[in-house]
Formats: structure tokens, C-alpha cells, sequence
């Protein structure tokens, strides 16, 4: 017998080729004890450089399919509906902890190939409550189409995620990663302002930028040229084309019911700044002071990059408790109605409305932005209530027609 030690290719081919030779050789024999031998010396160099990968899960699993002569729908009590069956297939889902203890109990696919390399497979969505999402206002509304409302919401869901560019929003706590704020009202409902913001996220992905923003570019100077375009018939589209032209999106969505929301400043995955609207009260007075609200707390630097971060704002309260809100309010005054101009005119105690018209031209801005700061400084809703431009906001965005 004479046998060499296997360490290189040319030792791992000269002892394939002998194996050749001696396969079948009767054991106990100089011949097979020289084949065990060689069997041995192949097995250790080959589990060293000619290691079998492990197939990916995807294959296993259609391996045990295939085995089983099994159909998709087969592996619905596993995955869990016909189309995360057909998301896990089409390598579109990661598996789930609840998918790899029944691919792995049931079907006996080792853990191991499943979970392979120290991959992550984070709970995907298994304590979320799908049904608790504004499931059939999102529908309605064309923003999710395709699915049943009844029996898809979750399917619903992540296809609202993945048009916002969240794809892994269910598989990680993404609740406390945005900063709501003083503003936030305490009757809001967690999954219908989650549902909002994803919808925010997937209007602004439609919306392609001309030029990237420029933070040394935002100043109270630029959030006063914002203000300044409330003087033109067309000034609610005329704001919205500046601010894209300065690389920030401004979109607006709907506020979905159980919700009290005017608006919200977030940065995307790319730091893009969105403001986002949801024309909640269709007055341009309140239109104005949002944006000009917004876009202070994105000078401020109130709004940092974290997926999924938001500052969200109801206006309605009037009390800002923390120095975020107060601060943004003080911009947002200034930059509308400079203060020493505000508090030197006649306009806030008279209340006529040629003091408000006065007032409005000296600051170049609408007069509704004037009569909307009267009523609030006065906490008197009843008064000027002609002069806010109603109904003349909507009318401007497609969502609302």
C-alpha cells in the first residue's frame, strides 16, 4: 500500500483516479483497506476546500415540494396565506421565526438551512394588528389597488410600505423612531398615523426632484419668499414648484379619520426633506402657516435622518409645550408678519378689515394670512371669518377632486 497524504489538487485527482481503480475492491483486502484509506484522506480534504454549500431555503424548499409532489397552496399553513407563498418563492419575503419553526417542524427542513450564515430574519410583522390600519380608506382611495379589504390587509400594507420605500417598516419597531411632538393630539390613532406617514413616503417617491437640496440655502429670507407667493392667484401651486425647485417635496395627503393632523416635516432615505399636508382645513390661512410651520422646524434643524422620522403637527392645539413647537411658531410668525410690523399697525386691535387688507399689502402676503393670526392672537374664531379663504385650497390638488 502506498498512499500518500491528500493536500493538494494534484494529490485530490491521483486519489480520485485510484479510487476509480480500486472501487469494488472486497473489504478486508490490501486493495479495500487502501480504498478506506483514501476514502478517509478524500473526505477530510474535500470537507476543508470542497465543501457542498448548504442549499439557500428557497431551494430546500422546493426541494421538500418537489419531493412531496406539493403545490403553493400546500404551503399556505406554513407561510401563512397564497401570497406570502408566493412572495417566499420568488425570493420577495425573508422568512419569518413563525415560518422557520413550521418549515422546520412540519416539513423536517434542518434550521440550519434556513437560517444560514448568521442571517437575520428579523419577526417580520407577527404582532402586528393588520385589521387596526385604515385598510378600506386606503383602498378607496386608489393609493393601495389590487386587493381585497376584507381579507388582504396585510398584503394591502406592505404594498403601501414598499411604494414608500419601507420594505422592512413591520420588521423592526419603527413606532418610536419618529418624534411626534407637543403638537400631537392624544385622540390620534397610532395605526392610521403610521398609515399616513407610509402614504406621505409613497407620494413623495412619485415626485422626481430637479435639483438636490441645499440646507445653507434655507434662512428666514427663504421661508419669507415662501410667504410672499400667497399673493398670487396662484400661489399654492406657485409654493409647491419653488420648494421643488430647492429640492424640497411637498406633497398632500388626506388625513385618514381618527386622526387630527395639519402637517409634518420628515427626511427620506436619501435626505430628502418632505413637508408633508393634509389640507385638513381647507383655508388658506391655515395652509400658509402649516408650510411656513414646517419649513421652520426643517431650518431648525428639528428634523434629523433616522427612517421613518417625523415631526407631525395638529395646529388646532393651540399650547406648544416643548421649545420645538414654540420655536417654529416664532419663525413661522415672523417670516409671514415680521413682528415689529405686527405689533406697530392698527390692524390687530381694530380688526376692520381695511386694517387687515393694509396690513396684508405692507407685509406682501395674503390677507387671510393676517386675519388668521387676529383670530388666534384674540382665541375669537367667530370673528373675519370671510377673509380666511375658504375653500380656496383643495380645489388645487388632484387628491381632493
Amino acid at each position: 500500500m502506498n498512499i500518500h497524504p491528500v493536500k493538494t489538487e494534484k494529490d485530490y485527482d491521483a486519489a480520485l483516479t485510484r479510487i476509480e481503480e480500486l472501487w469494488g475492491a472486497e473489504s478486508g483486502t490490501p486493495e479495500g483497506n487502501e480504498l478506506d484509506v483514501l476514502l478517509t484522506l478524500v473526505g477530510v480534504y474535500e470537507d476543508d476546500y470542497h465543501r457542498v454549500p448548504l442549499p439557500t431555503p428557497i431551494e430546500a424548499i422546493k426541494f421538500v415540494m418537489d419531493q412531496r409532489g406539493f403545490k403553493q397552496a400546500d404551503l399556505i399553513p406554513y407561510l401563512g396565506s397564497r401570497s406570502k407563498v408566493s412572495e417566499v418563492l420568488n425570493g420577495k419575503r425573508t422568512l419569518t421565526l413563525s415560518m422557520i419553526r413550521a418549515l422546520h417542524g412540519h416539513l423536517g427542513i434542518p434550521a440550519e438551512v434556513l437560517i444560514q450564515d448568521g442571517s437575520v430574519f428579523p419577526i417580520d410583522g407577527e404582532a402586528v394588528d393588520w385589521g387596526s390600519f385604515p385598510i378600506k380608506e386606503i383602498v378607496n382611495r386608489g393609493i393601495v389597488s389590487g386587493y381585497d379589504h376584507k381579507t388582504q390587509a396585510e398584503e394591502i400594507m406592505r404594498d403601501l410600505a414598499s411604494q414608500a420605500g419601507a420594505d422592512d417598516y413591520f420588521s423592526q419597531d419603527k413606532a418610536a423612531c419618529f418624534r411626534q411632538g407637543s403638537r400631537r393630539n392624544e385622540k390620534d390613532n397610532p395605526y392610521s398615523i403610521k398609515a399616513w406617514i407610509l402614504s406621505v413616503l409613497a407620494e413623495a417617491n412619485k415626485v422626481e426632484l430637479k435639483t438636490k437640496f441645499n440646507l445653507e440655502e434655507l434662512d428666514h429670507k427663504f421661508i419669507s419668499k415662501v410667504a410672499h407667493l400667497s399673493v398670487l392667484s396662484n400661489g399654492v401651486v406657485a409654493a409647491k414648484e419653488f420648494l421643488l425647485n430647492k429640492g424640497i417635496k411637498m406633497v398632500v395627503v388626506p388625513h385618514f379619520k381618527k386622526t387630527y393632523l395639519d402637517g409634518a416635516v420628515l427626511l427620506n432615505k436619501n435626505s430628502t426633506p418632505i413637508i408633508a399636508l393634509s389640507i385638513r382645513h381647507d383655508r388658506l390661512d391655515n395652509f400658509w402657516f402649516t408650510l411656513t410651520h414646517e419649513l421652520s422646524h426643517l431650518l431648525l434643524g428639528h428634523v434629523h435622518r433616522f427612517d421613518g422620522q417625523c415631526i407631525i403637527d395638529d395646529l388646532d392645539l393651540r399650547v406648544a409645550l416643548d421649545d420645538f413647537e414654540k420655536e417654529a411658531d416664532r419663525v413661522a410668525q415672523e417670516s409671514l408678519i415680521p413682528n415689529q410690523m405686527w405689533l406697530s399697525h392698527p390692524a390687530r386691535k381694530t380688526r376692520k378689515i381695511k386694517d387687515v387688507v393694509a396690513l396684508a399689502r405692507k407685509a406682501d402676503v395674503h390677507s387671510s394670512i393676517v386675519a388668521g393670526r387676529i383670530r388666534f392672537e384674540e382665541d375669537n374664531y367667530r370673528i373675519l371669518s370671510r377673509q380666511l379663504g375658504q375653500g380656496e385650497v383643495r380645489k388645487n390638488f388632484k387628491c381632493f377632486n
